[in-house]
C-alpha cells in the first residue's frame, strides 16, 4: 500500500520508504512517529458513538485496521489516503470532498467514511463535506460566540440546531489540517501552550486567553495545529480554532510565562474587551467570563512593555 496526498505518492508503507518528504506528515518526516502511530492519530475513538456504530454496521468490527482497504483512510481534515501500488485510481474518484459517500448508498448507508477518521472524544459525524455535527454539545458554541465578539482572527462559522453543535469545515482540497501532534513538534520539556506561542504568536495567545475566559482546560497537542498547502506541503499558519468540549469546567490553565512576558498588552486588551461584551451572554456565562477576565487583569507577572498594538492587529 502507498500513502498518498491527493495524487502524489508520499510514503511506501510496505517498504518504509519516503517518496515525497514535502508532503509527508510532519511527525513521520521528523522521526517522531512511525506510519502506524501517525495513522492512529486520525482514527475516531471509541467514545464517538456515531463512528463506532458505523464501523460495526459496515464491517462487523470496530477495529480500524480491518477497514482500511475499503475506507482508504479518507478524511475531511486532510488529503491523505491509501491505494495499492499499481491501482489505477485518482484522488478525485474517491475523496469525500467530491464524492457523497454519506448519501444513503452501499455499506456506508447513514454515515460517512470520513466520520471514521475524525479524532476526539466527542460523539460527532460529518453530515456533508462542509459540516461536522457534535451531538448534545450546545454549550460549546459560547466560546466561538465570544471569540467573534473579541474579533479574533481564526473563528470558523458555528451554529446550534436542536441542541446539537455544528461547525463549518475549514479544510478543503487545497488546505488541510495538521495538528501539533501530527506535525511532530511535541516535546517532553515544553508545554503545548509555550510551543504554540513561540510558533503562532498572537493567534495562539488569543486562543489561550479565550480558553481561560471560558474555563476550557483541555487544550492538548491534538486540538490545535497548522494549516498546510495540500499541493506543496507548505505550512501556512495556525489552523482555525476548534474543540472547546471541556469549556465551563470550573478550572483554568494559567497562561504560560512566554505569553505573560511578551504579550501583556494583548492579554489585557482581550480581558477588558471580554468584560465589555459579557453582558451579551446569559448570567451564568457572563459571570464566569467577567470573573476570569478580572483575574487576567490582576496578573502580577506581566512585562510592562511588549510589541503588540491592538489597532494594528484587531
Amino acid at each position: 500500500m502507498i500513502l498518498m496526498c491527493k495524487n502524489t505518492k508520499v510514503y511506501d508503507i510496505d517498504n518504509n520508504t519516503i517518496l515525497n518528504e514535502y508532503l509527508l506528515p510532519g511527525a513521520i518526516n521528523n522521526g517522531i512517529m512511525d506510519y502506524l502511530t501517525w495513522m492512529k492519530t486520525r482514527y475516531s475513538v471509541g467514545s464517538n458513538v456515531s463512528a463506532r456504530r458505523l464501523m460495526l454496521r459496515a464491517f462487523g468490527s470496530d477495529n480500524h485496521n480491518s477497514s482500511l482497504k475499503v475506507t482508504r483512510a479518507l478524511s475531511l481534515s486532510d488529503c491523505y489516503w491509501l491505494k495499492e501500488k499499481d491501482e489505477n485510481i485518482l484522488f478525485e474518484n474517491v475523496t469525500p470532498y467530491l464524492n457523497k459517500e454519506w448519501d444513503g448508498t452501499g455499506q456506508f448507508t447513514g454515515g460517512s467514511i470520513s466520520t471514521l477518521f475524525v479524532n476526539g472524544a466527542a460523539n460527532k459525524k460529518w453530515i456533508d463535506k462542509d459540516t461536522l455535527v457534535k451531538f448534545n454539545s450546545s454549550k460549546e458554541i459560547i466560546p466561538f460566540q465570544l471569540a467573534e465578539k473579541l474579533e479574533l482572527n481564526l473563528v470558523p462559522k458555528t451554529w446550534i440546531k436542536e441542541g446539537d453543535f455544528y461547525i463549518e469545515n475549514f479544510t478543503s482540497m487545497s488546505v488541510m489540517l495538521e495538528t501539533m501532534e501530527q506535525s511532530g513538534f511535541v516535546k517532553d520539556d515544553i508545554s503545548p501552550q509555550e510551543l504554540a506561542i513561540d510558533v503562532f504568536k498572537e493567534d495562539a495567545v488569543s486562543l489561550f486567553v479565550l480558553d481561560y475566559l471560558v474555563e476550557h482546560d483541555d487544550r492538548h497537542w491534538g486540538n490545535f495545529g497548522y494549516l498546510r498547502d495540500t499541493n506543496t506541503g507548505q505550512y501556512l499558519g495556525m489552523a482555525y480554532y476548534y474543540d472547546f468540549d471541556w469549556a465551563w469546567s470550573d478550572a483554568v490553565v494559567p497562561l504560560p510565562q512566554n505569553a505573560l512576558l511578551n504579550y501583556s498588552t494583548l492579554i489585557k486588551y482581550l480581558a477588558k474587551k471580554a468584560i465589555q461584551v459579557s453582558d451579551e451572554f446569559e448570567d451564568n456565562y457572563r459571570n464566569i467570563i467577567t470573573k476570569r477576565a478580572k483575574e487576567l487583569l490582576r496578573e502580577k507577572l506581566y512585562k510592562k512593555d511588549d510589541n503588540f498594538t491592538p489597532s494594528n492587529n484587531f
